[in-house]
C-alpha cells in the first residue's frame, strides 16, 4: 500500500521560547496534540485526579436529576437504566447500576436488541417499561429520541438523559439532560464518553447532600467505578485529552485492581496480564469482546459478565463471550471479502456496499475497514423486517453526522458522530439516499487525494534515538485517539541486515544503520518489498522495547519504508 507521508506545521517561535525548559521532540509533539497553554501540557503531562476531575455539579440539570434519583430511592420508585449495546453503552450502564444499588436504590438494566430494537430508545421499550418503572436514566443515548421522552412524559416516567452523542436541532423534553454539548451547558470539558458521563452523574450522587456515606465510603465507591470509564473511553474512541485522559490513566490503575470478578474472568479468557493492561489491549483486546456480546446477539451477555459475583457463572459467561467474538471475527472477515466482491466504481468520492444477507450488528465494523481500505467515506448497508439498517464511516473531510442531518427527512432514526454513524431508512428510500450522500460527498471532497497517509509527528535524527527518548515518550501514555503512538521519520539510513519472517515472509526484519548507530527493526507487512543489503532507504516508524531473556533493547517498528537512492 502506498502512503501520502504528511509532516506537521513546526511550532511557532513564540510557542518554542515560551517552553525553554521542555525538550524538543516534547515541543513538538505538545504542538501538534493542540495543547497550547501551561495549564494543557501540565494536564496532559501530569494528570492529577484532584485537580483536573470537573465538579459533576456544573452541569446544569445536575442538580434535577440527583434530587429526582434521592426522591425515586426514598420512594422505593424502581428506576430503570437504559442502556447502548456498545461496550461504551454497557460500560456505562454498569456505572449506573452499580452506583444505584450502592445507594439502596431498585433499579433495573434495558439493553436494546440491536437487530430488533435499534439504537436508542424505543417506543415499544418505553411502554413497557412504564408499566412498571417510574424514572427511565438513559445512558449513552437519549439525546435524539424527541417522540420517545414524550410518550414517556405522557405515561408519567420521568426521563434523565446522560448522553455524549451528536446534539439535534430539538432537544427532548425531558426532566434533566446531562451531555456536555448542550447549548448553554457550563461543564468545562466537552467530549466525554457516554461512560464518563454517567461517571460524572455517579459523582454527583455521592457529593450530593443527600448521601450519607463518609468521605471514606464516597472515594471508595467512587473510585471503583474508574475501571469501566477506562473501558468506555477507549471503546469509544473519545480524545484522550484533557478530563478523559486523566479518567483513563486512573482508571488503567484501578482496572488492574479490578474487583470486578467477570471482568478479571474475560481477561483470563483473552490471555491478557492483568498487570500489563494499557489503552491499547481495552482497545484491540476487550473492547472488541465486550462489543461482540451486541454484535453477533444480545448486549445483555457483556452486562451480566460485569455484574456477577458467582465463579462459575462469571467462567461461563466470559468464555462465552469470547467465543462470540471469535465467531464475530470470522463473519466480520467473509462481509468485508463479499463486499470488495460487489462492483463500484473507485473514481466515485463516496462508496456504498449493501447486501440482505449481512449482519446489522456488523454492518459498522466492515464499514470501518472499508473505509479505510478505500480512504474514503463508506456506508454499509442490509435490510433486516424491509427496513434498511446501516452505518458509515468516514475521513476527516467529510463530516457524516452532518450528511445525514441535512437529509435527515429521508431517515427513520439515526445518530452517531462526525466520522461514525448508524441510521435506518425505508428499503424504497435506498438509492435516493446514496445518491444525495454521494452528491454531498462530490461537493464536499472535490480535491481530496482518497489515498491512506501516514501522520508524521515529527523527523529525527537517527543517531538522537536514545534510552533517554524512550523515557520521555513514557510521558506521553496511554496512547489512543487524538493522541497517537508518535510516528517518526529518519531518512538516509543504510540497510544492513534484511531477512523475511512470519508466515509466507510476510514481514521484514531488518538491521539500519546511520553513522556509527545501528538499530534492529521489525516492517510488518511489508515482506514482499524490494529491499537489498546496502540500500538507502527512509522510513517512518514508532519506538518500541524489544525484550527477550532478560535484555532489553530498541526496537523500531516501520510503517512504511521509501528508498533514498
Amino acid at each position: 500500500m502506498s502512503y501520502i507521508w504528511k509532516l506537521p506545521h513546526k511550532p511557532t517561535q513564540d510557542f518554542i521560547e515560551k517552553f525553554p525548559e521542555l525538550h524538543p521532540v516534547a515541543v513538538q509533539l505538545l504542538y501538534n496534540r493542540g495543547l497550547k497553554t501551561q495549564q494543557q501540557i501540565d494536564e496532559f503531562l501530569n494528570p492529577d485526579y484532584s485537580q483536573d476531575v470537573h465538579d459533576p455539579h456544573l452541569f446544569k440539570d445536575m442538580e434535577k436529576a440527583c434530587q429526582r434519583i434521592y426522591l425515586a430511592i426514598k420512594n422505593k420508585e424502581l428506576i430503570t437504566v437504559y442502556g447502548d449495546y456498545d461496550a461504551d453503552g454497557v460500560s456505562a450502564s454498569v456505572i449506573l447500576w452499580s452506583i444505584l444499588k450502592s445507594l439502596g436504590a431498585r433499579v433495573d438494566v434495558y439493553l436494546p436488541h440491536r437487530e430488533k430494537e435499534g439504537y436508542g430508545l424505543n417506543k415499544k421499550a418505553v411502554q413497557q417499561i412504564a408499566t412498571k418503572s417510574q424514572v427511565i436514566i438513559t445512558c449513552d443515548c437519549g439525546i435524539s429520541n424527541i417522540e420517545e421522552v414524550a410518550l414517556a412524559n405522557s405515561l408519567g416516567v420521568d426521563v434523565i438523559i446522560t448522553d455524549h452523542h451528536t446534539i439535534p436541532e430539538i432537544l427532548p423534553k425531558a426532566l434533566a439532560i446531562i451531555h456536555p454539548q448542550v447549548k448553554g451547558e457550563e461543564y468545562p470539558f466537552k467530549y466525554l464518553a457516554g461512560g464518563g458521563v454517567a461517571f460524572k452523574l455517579a459523582q454527583a450522587l455521592l457529593s450530593h447532600q443527600h448521601n450519607d456515606f463518609s468521605a471514606k465510603e464516597k472515594e471508595v465507591n467512587e473510585k471503583w467505578l474508574l475501571d469501566m470509564v477506562a473501558l468506555s473511553t477507549v471503546a469509544d474512541m473519545v480524545p484522550l485529552l484533557g478530563e478523559n485522559r486523566t479518567l483513563l490513566k486512573y482508571g488503567l490503575m484501578v482496572l488492574k485492581k479490578t474487583k470486578r470478578l467477570g471482568l478479571k474472568k474475560l481477561i483470563q479468557v483473552a490471555n491478557l496480564d492483568i498487570d500489563k493492561i494499557d489503552a491499547r489491549t481495552i482497545g484491540f483486546s476487550l473492547a472488541p469482546r465486550v462489543n461482540a456480546a451486541g454484535r453477533m446477539d444480545h448486549a445483555n451477555l457483556a452486562y451480566y459478565l460485569m455484574i456477577e459475583e458467582d465463579d462459575d457463572k462469571a467462567t461461563k459467561l466470559a468464555s462465552d463471550l469470547n467465543q462470540s467474538n471469535l465467531d464475530r471475527q470470522k463473519l466480520t472477515e467473509k462481509i468485508v471479502k463479499e463486499a470488495k466482491a460487489q462492483k463500484i466504481d473507485e473514481s466515485e468520492p463516496l462508496l456504498s456496499f449493501y447486501s440482505p444477507d449481512w449482519s446489522s450488528g456488523l454492518t459498522g465494523l466492515v464499514a470501518g475497514r472499508l473505509s479505510r481500505d478505500y480512504s474514503r467515506p463508506v456506508f454499509v448497508m442490509t435490510n433486516v423486517d424491509n427496513v434498511i439498517v446501516g452505518s458509515g464511516r468516514s475521513i476527516p473531510e467529510f463530516n457524516i453526522i452532518e450528511a445525514l442531518q441535512q437529509n435527515e427527512k429521508m431517515l427513520i432514526k439515526y445518530g452517531g458522530h462526525p466520522q461514525a454513524c448508524g441510521f435506518s431508512i425505508t428499503a424504497d428510500k435506498r438509492e435516493e439516499f446514496i445518491k444525495t450522500m454521494k452528491s454531498l460527498a462530490l461537493t464536499k471532497l472535490k480535491n481530496i487525494q482518497f489515498q491512506p497517509s501516514l501522520e508524521i509527528e515529527l523527523a529525527i535524527n537517527f543517531e538522537d534515538i536514545s534510552w533517554d527518548l524512550l523515557d520521555l515518550l513514557e510521558k506521553f501514555h496511554p496512547y489512543g485517539q487524538s493522541n497517537p503512538e508518535p510516528l517518526f521519520m529518519s531518512t538516509g539510513l543504510s540497510v544492513t541486515s534484511i531477512r523475511q519472517v512470519g508466515g509466507d515472509g510476510q514481514h521484514l526484519k531488518l538491521e539500519i544503520a546511520k553513522g556509527n548507530k545501528s538499530r534492529g527493526a521489525i516492517a510488518f507487512g511489508l515482506g514482499k518489498m524490494s529491499l537489498e543489503l546496502g540500500d538507502k532507504i527512509d522510513i517512518i516508524y514508532n519506538l518500541s522495547i524489544n525484550q527477550w531473556n532478560g535484555n532489553r533493547e530498541i526496537q523500531l517498528i516501520i510503517k512504511d519504508i521509501k528508498n533514498n537512492g
